[in-house]
């Protein structure tokens, strides 16, 4: 057997060492480590065996030298890749979570009002954001909180949500609240603004005058 096709090999041997290593990755180190030993070991023991024979006819036999020394050689990079890839595995491990960092900015970060559902509607958003800036409505973290009487407050929603209107009576020359058509989200309205009966105060004052301060809710729904 000439020195390259020894060479070659030692090669391949090493090759499918790693090419095994990677298929089973959880073992890596051990696969690495045995692969090492195995070869270290083994050939020193044909060599104490007289299996291997460094010298022939009284002269150094270099192809089998050569092999030899690529034998050791190999057995020593695989037990060095072995515990490179131990440390480096270590170190992914200690390394800190980058988004735990964020989690304490993420808490300290005020909540906002999130409409969702039957509330999230493009007249809600426009009619909640007048009613803030006219100081009816408070942003209280993930809810509102309403600064008026109730049934303000269901004739502001009952108007957004269900299209009420104030109609005007010249014979009584004031407003009467007249219903729409829509479904009052009254469960969804009283987990919004922390309150309970918000469905049941709009019931009460069907087709009466409208509330109290009615016209300045009104001007939230003009352009």
């Amino acid at each position: 057997m000439t020195i390259t096709q020894i060479i070659l090999l030692q090669i391949c041997a090493f090759i499918l060492i790693l090419v095994f290593a990677a298929m089973f990755r959880r073992h890596q180190r051990i696969i690495l480590w045995s692969a090492a030993i195995v070869i270290f070991t083994g050939t020193l023991l044909l060599i104490g065996l007289g299996v291997i024979d460094l010298i022939k006819d009284n002269r150094p036999n270099m192809t089998v030298a050569t092999g030899v020394f690529l034998a050791l050689c190999i057995s020593c990079v695989l037990a060095c890749g072995a515990e490179k890839l131990h440390a480096k595995n270590r170190g992914k491990d200690k390394q800190p979570i980058h988004s735990g960092k964020n989690q304490p900015e993420a808490q300290n970060a005020p909540e906002k009002v999130v409409l969702s559902g039957r509330l999230d509607t493009p007249l809600a958003r426009t009619v909640f954001s007048k009613a803030v800036e006219a100081g009816y409505i408070e942003e209280a973290g993930s809810h509102y909180s309403w600064k008026g009487t109730k049934v303000l407050l269901a004739y502001m929603c009952g108007r957004i949500y269900c299209g009420d209107v104030p109609e005007y009576s010249k014979h009584e020359q004031r407003s009467f609240w007249k219903f729409g058509n829509g479904l009052f989200p009254d469960v969804e309205l009283n987990a919004l603004f922390e309150q309970t009966g918000i469905g049941q105060s709009r019931q009460n004052r069907r087709d009466m005058p409208v509330p109290a301060n009615a016209g300045e809710i009104d001007k939230l729904f003009s352009a």
